[in-house]
């Protein structure tokens, strides 16, 4: 019990500690006039807070001590008095003491809807000093308790490499969150695309794409890659709207080389992160699964699995790259497998596009009875042979 309640309070403590970077960050960015007419520096809390949350994530499940800076006594004081002083020097000044802290946190933990900025202030008046009470307890439980850790994932115990990963795909994703929370236009352009790629939606995604003129490609491609490393979208919608925009073979071309793109970063991605890393993801059943499919069929597992459209590429490209699969087997086996679906999906989007669903259920269940076909033949074809043998 003892263990859970310091836990909390550790964790109470990055977030509290990281809150007050966010909020100070926040605050001076909106006093450049130019840039707060166009990103939401308010969501600075916001990918602090996580930020917070990510840190206490290493510390906690990877003993990660360095990065419990909420520990160190002399880095959370300074780093408090220094938040805490710039916030209300800038808000004193341009007499928003009582406005903009409210208005910015309200914003960044969207509860506009449910607090008034009166509300918001007593809640941060609140909050603040308990916020304090507790770090300062955090700083001092921490000299006294030495923390013990089960993890079989340390820190010390991964790879320059590896941390590498881990520290380089967080940073992504917290860029990606603040431009999207930060940036209006762009974060209506992405939920318009995602919307006609979940709605399997060729026609609306190809004027998408022509709203962007010259750089219709590119962002076709970028679309490709994001869905491919992060996004759970269908990719196929991507490759018939490039065959319909573009002519089926310069699609092809994009939608290959794109595709392409998007499995070379997960297999890296699976390398750099790890496999205890990796069952987090894509969890440890399914991995032990291809685990066995690897094992069983070695360098042709993954040109096997990729010509059956059923199965997620995401999924075969992060188990590759924990397994003892080559760079290039995976690359020529992935390159390989999905050239004849990207083809003929390209090709029925540059003739058909009222029938999409229809046809790509089609094309799937045929290539995918097909290389069930072929993986039990020769099962089958042994088993006659028993029988046979049997009856002789």
């Amino acid at each position: 019990m003892t263990n859970i309640i310091r836990a909390f309070i550790q964790l109470v403590a990055a977030v509290f500690l990281f809150f007050l970077i966010g909020l100070a960050i926040a605050i001076l960015l909106i006093q450049n006039s130019w840039l707060d007419m166009r990103f939401d520096s308010e969501y600075m809390v916001t990918i602090s807070l996580l930020t917070g949350l990510w840190f206490y994530f290493l510390t906690t499940f990877m003993n990660a001590k360095k990065f419990a800076i909420w520990e160190s006594a002399r880095i959370s004081v300074v780093i408090s008095i220094l938040c805490m002083a710039v916030t209300a020097v800038i808000t004193i000044t341009g007499g928003s003491f009582s406005i903009l802290p409210s208005y910015v946190v309200r914003k960044s933990l969207f509860l506009e809807e449910m607090l008034t900025l009166d509300g918001m202030n007593i809640l941060l008046i609140i909050l603040i000093p308990i916020g304090i009470a507790i770090m300062a307890f955090a700083v001092w439980s921490s000299k006294k308790t030495k923390t013990k850790t089960a993890s079989k994932t340390g820190w010390n115990q991964l790879s320059r490499f590896q941390k590498f990963g881990m520290m380089s795909l967080y940073g992504l994703i917290a860029l990606f969150l603040l431009v999207y929370l930060g940036q209006g236009d762009i974060r209506d352009l992405f939920n318009q695309a995602s919307g006609y790629l979940k709605d399997a939606d060729v026609e609306g995604f190809r004027d998408y794409l022509l709203s962007f003129g010259p750089l219709a490609a590119v962002v076709s491609g970028l679309l490709m890659v994001f869905q491919a490393i992060i996004a759970p979208l269908p990719a196929f919608v991507i490759t018939f709207t490039n065959g319909l925009l573009f002519g089926w073979v310069w699609g092809a071309v994009l939608s290959w080389s794109s595709a392409m793109a998007g499995a070379v970063l997960c297999f890296y991605l699976a390398k750099m992160l790890g496999r205890p890393v990796v069952e987090k993801m894509v969890t440890k059943k399914a991995l032990n699964w291809w685990d066995q499919f690897f094992e069983k069929y070695g360098k042709h597992a993954v040109f096997i699995a990729r010509l059956v459209p059923i199965v997620s590429f995401d999924l075969v490209s992060y188990a590759a790259g924990v397994t003892s699969i080559s760079f290039w087997q995976f690359f020529w086996a992935t390159g390989i497998g999905q050239l004849p679906a990207t083809i003929l999906y390209s090709y029925l989007g540059q003739n058909a596009t009222s029938t999409v669903k229809i046809l790509f259920f089609i094309f799937t269940i045929v290539i995918a009875l097909a290389v069930i076909g072929m993986i039990l033949r020769p099962k089958l074809q042994a088993r006659g042979k028993g029988k046979q043998g049997a009856n002789g």
